[in-house]
């Protein structure tokens, strides 16, 4: 469901009603599988994600991604399970979903966050493509 400020803003309505606060504001300090729910801050923005750390680590990491109409807390039983196998497991909230920030999709702010804007750059500056990225489809 849109929040109600949103709405009224899409519909051109009028009112002045303030966003919600930031989301680590109101976020719960963990997440329903008991991890803690941390903050990267992202060209200004705050990203919000989790990491299960295994108890004897096999030097791999992975990064668990969500699809559509979910977040991190979708990966909390792989989270456990490959922390069990030694894998250090991350799962983020990707931008404008879950607890992570959402700037409003038509501002300078989001425009300047949106697209291919710095991504040659900051591949370009990664030199380590040695660990794991798993996702879900959203779609196409």
């Amino acid at each position: 469901m849109m929040p109600r400020w949103r709405l009224l803003a899409a519909l051109g309505g009028a009112v002045a009603l303030a966003p919600p606060p930031a989301p680590f504001a109101a976020a719960p300090a963990r997440s329903p599988a008991g991890l803690e729910n941390q903050y990267w801050s992202w060209r200004g923005q705050a990203i919000r994600y989790q990491v299960a750390e295994p108890a004897s680590p096999n030097g791999q990491a992975a990064l668990l991604v969500h699809g559509l109409f979910v977040n991190a807390d979708h990966w909390r039983k792989t989270l456990k399970a490959l922390a069990d196998a030694g894998v250090t497991a991350y799962a983020v909230d990707l931008l404008g979903c879950g607890w992570s920030s959402k700037p409003h999709p038509t501002s300078d702010e989001a425009r300047a966050l949106s697209g291919e804007n710095g991504r040659e750059t900051e591949l370009a500056e990664s030199d380590d493509f040695g660990d794991v990225l798993l996702g879900t489809a959203a779609g196409g």
